[in-house]
């Protein structure tokens, strides 16, 4: 299982040095690389352990083409060939990861996408 982690300032500080400071904490979670994203008062951290074959195409955290939703999740989606018809996901020579499923599920179904996914995972 991979480590995530989130940090939001109330605030308004910025969350640079405890999202880090939270990924050392876990580094032994990721065996398989670790990275974080910050914006101001927002930050994200994720410690990857590759457990699917999709998983060697996650860089996490990410966000979705706009730009807009960021995400880091533990993730192993089970109902994935539904939910990539029903979502119309597409990548151009890439595979199509969790992190990518569960964005796209949560722009189309909002907070009730949980109910939509088969699985174990985490966001």
């Amino acid at each position: 299982m991979s480590g995530i982690a989130g940090v939001y300032s109330f605030d308004g500080r910025p969350v640079g040095r405890e999202v880090d400071r939270m990924v050392e904490a876990m580094e032994h979670r990721g065996p398989d690389g670790i990275q974080t994203w910050c914006d101001g008062s927002v930050g994200l951290g994720h410690c990857m352990l590759e457990t699917t074959p999709e998983d060697q195409y996650e860089s996490l955290p990410g966000s979705d083409s706009s730009g807009s939703f960021f995400i880091t999740c533990d993730a192993r989606i089970d109902n994935r060939s539904s939910l990539i018809g029903q979502l119309n996901v597409e990548k151009k020579d890439q595979t199509v990861t969790d992190s990518d499923i569960i964005l796209e599920s949560y722009k189309k179904w909002g907070t009730k996408c949980p109910n939509k996914i088969v699985g174990a995972f985490a966001f």
